[in-house]
């Protein structure tokens, strides 16, 4: 990315943020002179209407030339910045996700971490991309937007392809849908309407974004966590037992 390419960050919230992302959302905006201006929206309900409104509105009300897009329960550093800035390239990386570790529910007593980047297998369905090469750049073929930075050329082109009639240019970007008899996120379907453009996508994973989860907590978690607290006990008395 050039040094004189300005970027946008655009956030959606339901009126609260997570203090460590707001903390390092700081440390960003007082470190780096590529920033330009900030969206912040708030909201309930469907997530991809805020996301069009943040891209609408980039679109509408900015002329920098890429949109950074971070969710708000997250840790985003500014080496993790400068790393997406370095990976961006408006004509051959125009897309590029960092590594945001969601947690999906499998029906255990803990949720599973997985790295929101995926791989379109034989049958294509997205499968998370467990095993990568750390600290470099792989193309992927969707990401979630968690931490993902996108050139005002892409967000054209979907304004190009937009169903005038119903979508125009404020609700041509993210929607949800059955796809193949399963439901696809706004993050995803996006990605698999990009590629359909010809786009590529990218991930930089030495971007690692912490990400906070909450789940319910009750007896299958408290046994669980007994199995660990007597392997643990146990093994402090064989330690005992040994410097005795």
């Amino acid at each position: 990315m050039k040094d004189t390419e300005k970027i946008t960050i655009g956030i959606c919230s339901p009126g609260y943020v997570v203090t460590d992302f707001l903390t390092s959302l700081l440390d960003v905006a007082r470190s780096q002179k590529q920033l330009g201006q900030f969206i912040s929206l708030q909201g309930s309900g469907v997530i991809s209407r805020l996301r069009n409104q943040v891209v609408a509105t980039f679109m509408e009300k900015t002329t920098d030339d890429w949109l950074l897009q971070i969710d708000t329960d997250q840790r985003f550093t500014v080496n993790d910045f400068k790393k997406l800035v370095a990976a961006a390239d408006a004509k051959t990386r125009p897309i590029v996700s960092g590594v945001v570790h969601g947690g999906w529910d499998v029906g255990k007593p803990y949720l599973e971490p997985v790295p929101c980047i995926f791989k379109m297998g034989k049958d294509s369905g997205l499968y998370a991309l467990h095993d990568y090469e750390p600290d470099s750049i792989v193309e992927v073929d969707a990401a979630g937007t968690g931490a993902i930075l996108v050139h005002r050329s892409v967000f054209e082109r979907f304004q190009k392809e937009a169903d005038q009639t119903h979508q125009g240019n404020k609700w041509c970007y993210y929607q949800d849908m059955p796809l193949h008899k399963e439901w696809i996120g706004e993050d995803l379907l996006w990605c698999i309407r990009a590629k359909s453009f010809g786009y590529k996508i990218y991930a930089v994973t030495g971007v690692q974004m912490e990400h906070q989860r909450k789940q319910w907590i009750g007896k299958v978690q408290h046994t669980d966590f007994k199995r660990f607290k007597d392997v643990r006990l146990q093994s402090e008395e064989d330690l005992d037992g040994n410097n005795n």
